[in-house]
């Protein structure tokens, strides 16, 4: 199957690596989308920064997707300006339809950032179009609706998982890795809160993972909006105690 983690910023993919290090280890297929190039990202670094963060955030999210051997497609709309409008819609269609995801991770419906809440709702609403030919009709339509999961928001904004998945110790390790590749804004949070993202989602997964009685979990919750409901088996089972991981996508 194919999966697609489609966020507003390079770097919100990081709710859900570790789930994605299971998926790639399954042998499924991955890609990327996000609806900014996180232009604002360098907010330290002057007026002139725009140009150069959306350079340097390129180059980290090509870096964390091809450690998934994965697609990478950005909107290039405004960080921090996004607004759901004809425009957005019409391109979210057809980068959908490239990209031709099974399953979607998505932000939750309520977030602290504006920019995920628009980029939730617009993918919820144009996921349901993609296979509707009269519905941007110069990208040929799929052939089916993609499903849908939200990620884990944090404290705060609604969100209660439902749906869980075990990460082992090296999988949390990996993912440490792998949100450190966007080093950039490491920086940011290191000055902004004394440490970076990689240490605030290692305690989310814990936090996560003992509710279930494991060292390290990711959470979600399925759209329920219709023909966008995911199964529960579009995510990995449980880790084996033998080291392997149980099929996603049965």
């Amino acid at each position: 199957m194919k999966y697609a983690c489609v966020f507003a910023h390079p770097d919100d993919e990081m709710r859900c690596l570790g789930t994605l290090l299971r998926l790639h280890e399954l042998g499924h297929e991955i890609a990327f989308v996000t609806l900014t190039g996180g232009d604002k990202g360098l907010p330290f670094s002057g007026p002139d920064s725009h140009e150069r963060a959306v350079a340097v955030r390129e180059v980290e999210i090509r870096t964390v997707a091809k450690a998934f051997d994965a697609s990478y497609l950005c909107l290039g709309r405004e960080d921090g300006f996004l607004y759901d409008d004809e425009s957005l819609r019409h391109d979210l269609i057809a980068a959908l339809r490239t990209v031709d995801p099974d399953v979607i991770f998505t932000h939750w419906t309520n977030d602290y950032n504006a920019d995920h809440v628009v980029t939730a709702k617009a993918v919820v609403d144009t996921a349901l179009w993609t296979n509707l030919g009269s519905f941007e009709p110069a990208v040929p339509a799929g052939d089916h609706v993609p499903r849908i999961f939200h990620v884990d928001t944090g404290a705060g904004y609604g969100f209660e998982a439902t749906h869980f998945v075990e990460l082992t110790a090296d999988h949390a390790a990996r993912k440490a890795e792998l949100i450190r590749a966007h080093a950039s804004q490491m920086d940011v949070m290191r000055r902004l809160r004394g440490h970076d993202y990689a240490d605030e989602m290692a305690d989310s997964d814990r936090v996560t993972g003992a509710r279930l009685m494991v060292a390290h979990a990711e959470g979600f919750r399925p759209c329920l909006a219709e023909r966008r409901i995911p199964w529960p088996s579009d995510l990995p089972g449980r880790w084996a105690p033998d080291g392997t991981g149980t099929e996603a996508g049965a």
